[in-house]
């Protein structure tokens, strides 16, 4: 691609924008991203697995290994659980505060998209690729979901940008700190995939080659490599050390090349046929995900790919690079390729500006924040009324106690573990069917909890609570049901 100048020069940028306006849209969209947190349950599965982790990271001390359920959870690393724990301590433990930073890093990263748009092409480019980024799909889902992507995608962002004004400034030493610490606590929220801004900054500076420009040298690569590795092991080899290098065999061998090789958890296809008919994915997801904007998306990419200029082409590279990794993984989820969505809003906000007018994109961008406001609070107490879980806590409630000891048969979502975990000092024990007899017989309050339909497969006599509602990590309806035993009283003192 020959870049060609179509954006504006330094000299026409506009100001960047004050503190207060700053102040102003981070506040606005962390009300946004926090509104109805407190009235919708941690969605199955992956909400309640960190919330959970979180807890018990807080209550044992042990900020390296995360922990769920009294189990080692090697999935990610520890930046969000430590974020997490940060709110418990200030709002409790609960659904609000376990969401509370994924709306704080979304905010942030708009704050950021603004101000790098700003740089860029102008105050108010930066300020509709903001809201671009912050009024799309998923980001409404994932601006206050209790999962890792939020921080991840805000460090690797920041990184981009850093990089980015590296190459157009002459004091790089600053620009270079910020690159690769970013990088690092983008690794640490997330792992390899918030290294991508590497590629960016790599291609930017192929490009320039024999230019004359300014070019990172291997100190900049070798030197910055080695401080983001040293940040990262400054957890990573007490991690190591505690789980005798099982945090980076599961961690990295499972969740990161074993995604990328074969299907984990139903998520992409099982075969080779399956496979190649699943390398579009992304390019259909992406519409209903970066919706509404997903409408103007392919002519603005056209547009900027058939005349690049040095800001778009840089973009560009951020969005190739995070479609073409996960195109060619086998284990594909819609949101995996969120960390681009940064660099699309700008993209979609530099062609907005010469290609459609302004009224439209205040229309739209009102529109979908009105809808952005309906749904926490008409549709997340609908939802709350609607899950298995939430329905069965009401009734069992009553029923346990700290020390009651808690058993779940064939109804394991991490959704009732977070909820029993709320109201007992003890870990809920996953048994078998043929052990719920046996089980129960045992000593003190005991309750297990199992489906209805099982429950009377196994003729263990009427449930004492019975509950109905969705489990939506299966899409199904379902009756659960809560038997417990009859605590024996405890024995007459001797005289």
């Amino acid at each position: 691609m020959n870049a060609t100048a179509t954006q504006e020069t330094p000299e026409s940028r506009s100001p960047s924008p004050s503190r207060a306006k700053l102040i102003l849209l981070f506040a606005a969209l962390t009300l946004l991203f926090c509104l109805g947190n407190e009235s919708l349950p941690l969605i199955d599965r992956d909400e309640p697995r960190f919330a959970e982790a979180s807890r018990e990271m807080l209550q044992s001390g042990d900020w390296i290994v995360p922990r769920f359920n009294d189990a080692p959870r090697y999935d990610k690393p520890p930046l969000i659980y430590w974020m997490h724990a940060g709110c418990y301590k200030i709002f409790g433990v609960n659904a609000f505060a376990a969401r509370l930073p994924a709306a704080l890093c979304t905010a942030a990263t708009a704050v950021v998209v603004l101000l790098w748009g700003t740089r860029m092409a102008g105050q108010a480019t930066g300020l509709q690729a903001a809201l671009i980024f912050a009024l799309c799909v998923q980001c409404f889902v994932h601006g206050r979901a209790a999962v890792a992507d939020p921080p991840m995608i805000l460090f690797s962002v920041i990184a981009a940008w850093a990089g980015w004004e590296w190459l157009h400034q002459s004091k790089k030493t600053g620009l270079a700190l910020v690159f690769w610490v970013s990088l690092a606590l983008g690794f640490l929220a997330k792992g390899p995939i918030a290294w991508i801004p590497i590629g960016m900054l790599g291609w930017a500076a192929w490009k320039r080659r024999g230019s004359g420009e300014d070019t990172p040298s291997l100190s900049f690569w070798l030197g910055g490599s080695l401080l983001m590795l040293a940040l990262v092991c400054l957890w990573g080899i007490p991690a190591l050390l505690h789980t005798r290098g099982e945090f980076a065999s599961v961690g990295l061998g499972d969740h990161v090349v074993k995604r990328s090789l074969v299907s984990m958890e139903g998520h992409g296809a099982k075969n080779l046929l399956g496979y190649i008919a699943t390398l579009p994915l992304y390019f259909i997801t992406v519409f209903p995900s970066f919706a509404p904007w997903s409408f103007w998306l392919p002519a603005a990419v056209r547009f900027h790919w058939r005349r690049p200029t040095p800001e778009s082409a840089y973009l560009l590279s951020g969005a190739v690079l995070t479609f073409a990794i996960f195109t060619l993984s086998r284990t594909k989820l819609p949101h995996y390729t969120l960390p681009a969505f940064p660099y699309l809003a700008l993209l979609v906000a530099f062609w907005w500006k010469d290609h459609r007018p302004a009224r439209l994109w205040r229309k739209t961008a009102l529109s979908t924040a009105i809808v952005f406001l309906f749904v926490p609070i008409f549709v997340f107490p609908l939802v709350h009324s609607l899950s298995a879980t939430e329905s069965l806590m009401s009734k069992l409630n009553p029923h346990l106690s700290a020390d009651t000891a808690v058993a779940l048969v064939d109804y394991q979502e991490p959704s009732l573990i977070w909820s029993l975990r709320g109201r007992i000092t003890g870990f809920p024990k996953t048994i078998p069917p043929g052990e719920v007899a046996g089980w129960m017989e045992g000593p003190g309050k005991r309750v297990c909890i199992l489906t209805a339909d099982l429950a009377k497969q196994l003729g263990t006599g009427a449930p004492r609570v019975e509950a109905q509602g969705w489990n939506f990590a299966k899409g199904k309806r379902l009756t659960l049901a809560v038997l417990q035993n009859s605590e024996p009283e405890p024995a007459p003192a001797k005289p």
